[in-house]
């Protein structure tokens, strides 16, 4: 989501402050999201400034150029950091000279994983020698498996020890890396009593493909870590050389369960580069599928819970709201799940009113039934309090988004600290607790869907329906235009970023969905002294997916 704002003129000192540090004229920083060039060697100074800035976190870290067709095209950094309390994004773009930059996640932890992502797709890599794990391309599916290597951690071992087949290499979006990824986790024996006890990737039917790596003395959790490439399918190198319409199905289909979420975020990246503002009730309806999305995804979390917990009336309950809100999105958009609805420069459909207004109250009270049921239920309530906790500080310290860090009391929702149309005019009421586990998550979800159903009935009386801005032919004399978009998905925090040639074709694009966060996290809450049977009820509460950190 992106919105026009007056000149920082009248910013606090500080935030004038900061960008007189990284080099930027203050009174000339426009909008919602600032751009900053900072050179290469002064790139850890520039970061330690910004962790240090009160209210900034890290959002986003990704890379763009480094094309081996072409010589000397360089590597460019890009940092994306929220400034929440001035309702700002402020991106720094640092051109990066040979194959490594400053170690960055030792400063900002939330960089770990991006770091990963980043030396496997474009080879640059932090200085200092921390390992890198493998985060993103499989390790059969690439040059580096044909050097392959029995055993665990080789460049074409698999997750059981065992020699990957060489398969077909994937494309990267830059070069490739000179060694694989390191792939240093925990050791199968740990101080000779515990053990690691491999999980997956195929789990059971329906459920996405994930490999546990449970280290375990018995029943106790002493460490987890995940393999997530198992779904891979390169949506961003896919989308380069499309037009952003084009692009939008790819998009759309990055993270199903979050196609409102993802389309808006993207949508508004593009229409940031194309300089362009959709309709008012085209973005009121969209903002109405993407509080439908919100009411579906909360309900099925509902019913995950349920089954994680061994409660069948519960979770029978739960699905019979969830199959009620998805027909609801289907007679109201014309999708179960609201594919279609998002269009670059506006919205492709608009919502059907007399059909919201008549089925969305018996959907969700449906729903809100089946909670009242089951915070009554002591034996649910016993299996959720005190499970699977997420500190406030590694929380914060690891860059959480959405209910997984409202339920830790980090009140962090875009659509409140970025406001933009309809939001601007019609705040959400942000919900969050502060004891961070299972049950926490689960009463932000509910309040959550609460608050979906009142902004639904806002937006209707505003008017909403589909239209859209026709967008330029093209941008020539204006090549390099980049944009950054965002939207509160279910999950939390959805960001894109694209850069467009002077036809208004992708160069590059960066999808950043909220599950990429947050399942950065689900290792260090599954830690906090559970047992084997947790795990499935601290996934279930966090509702994230694969397909979303794979990409």
């Amino acid at each position: 989501m992106t919105a026009a704002r007056p000149s920082l003129a009248g910013e606090a000192p500080g935030l004038r402050g900061l960008l007189g540090a990284l080099g930027r004229d203050a009174a000339a920083g426009d909008g919602p999201v600032v751009t900053v060039s900072v050179a290469g060697p002064d790139l850890e100074a520039a970061v330690r400034r910004l962790a240090a800035f009160p209210g900034a976190r890290l959002a986003d870290m990704f890379a763009s150029g480094g094309n081996p067709a072409i010589g000397d095209d360089p590597v460019v950094l890009r940092l994306v950091w929220g400034l929440d309390s001035d309702q700002r994004y402020l991106v720094t773009e640092s051109v990066i000279e040979g194959e490594r930059y400053p170690q960055l996640s030792d400063i900002a932890p939330a960089a770990f994983h991006e770091e990963c992502e980043i030396y496997e797709q474009f080879g640059i890599r932090p200085e200092g020698g921390k390992p890198l794990n493998r985060v993103a391309l499989p390790p059969q599916a690439g040059p580096e498996a044909l050097r392959g290597a029995p055993g665990r951690g080789g460049p074409g071992a698999s997750p059981g020890g065992a020699l990957c087949p060489p398969g077909p290499a994937l494309p990267r979006l830059g070069r490739a890396p000179a060694e694989p990824p390191a792939e240093v986790h925990a050791p199968h024996v740990v101080g000779g009593h515990a053990f690691e006890f491999p999980f997956g990737p195929v789990r059971q039917v329906g459920v996405e493909s994930l490999y546990y790596g449970l280290v375990t003395s018995g029943e106790e959790i002493v460490d987890l870590y995940l393999f997530t490439w198992h779904k891979h399918r390169g949506v961003e190198w896919r989308m380069r050389g499309r037009t952003p319409r084009e692009a939008l199905f790819q998009v759309e289909r990055t993270e199903g369960l979050g196609a409102v979420g993802a389309g808006w975020a993207f949508a508004a990246a593009a229409e940031a580069a194309l300089e362009v503002e959709p309709p008012g009730q085209a973005v009121r309806a969209r903002a109405i599928a993407l509080e439908l999305e919100r009411l579906y995804n909360h309900a099925a979390a509902t019913a995950a819970l349920c089954q994680s917990t061994g409660l069948a009336v519960g979770q029978a309950a739960a699905e019979i709201a969830l199959e009620r809100l998805l027909r609801l999105n289907a007679a109201a958009f014309g999708h179960r799940y609201l594919f279609g609805v998002v269009d670059i420069g506006g919205a492709h459909r608009g919502p059907d009113a007399t059909a919201l207004r008549r089925e969305l109250p018996g959907a969700y009270g449906e729903l809100r039934h089946a909670a009242d049921a089951l915070l009554s239920t002591n034996s649910f309530l016993d299996r959720l309090e005190a499970t699977g906790i997420l500190t406030q500080e590694a929380a914060r310290r690891l860059g959480m988004v959405g209910p997984v860090a409202r339920a830790t009391g980090l009140a962090t929702d875009v659509r409140a600290d970025h406001p933009t149309e309809p939001y601007a005019g019609c705040p959400p009421a942000v919900a969050a607790r502060q004891s961070g586990d299972v049950l926490a998550r689960f009463r932000v979800m509910l309040a959550e869907a609460a608050e979906s159903v009142r902004l639904i009935g806002e937006f209707l009386e505003a008017g909403a329906g589909p239209g859209r801005t026709e967008l330029p032919e093209g941008i020539a004399g204006r090549a390099g235009r980049s944009g950054l978009g965002w939207a509160e998905s279910a999950r939390g925090e959805a960001l894109a970023w694209v850069a467009l040639d002077d036809s208004g074709r992708i160069t590059r694009a960066r999808l950043r969905p909220a599950s990429v966060r947050n399942w950065r996290g689900f290792d260090d809450a599954c830690r906090s002294q559970n047992v084997f049977t947790d795990i499935p009820i601290i996934e279930a509460s966090f509702w994230l997916t694969v397909a979303g950190t794979s990409r």
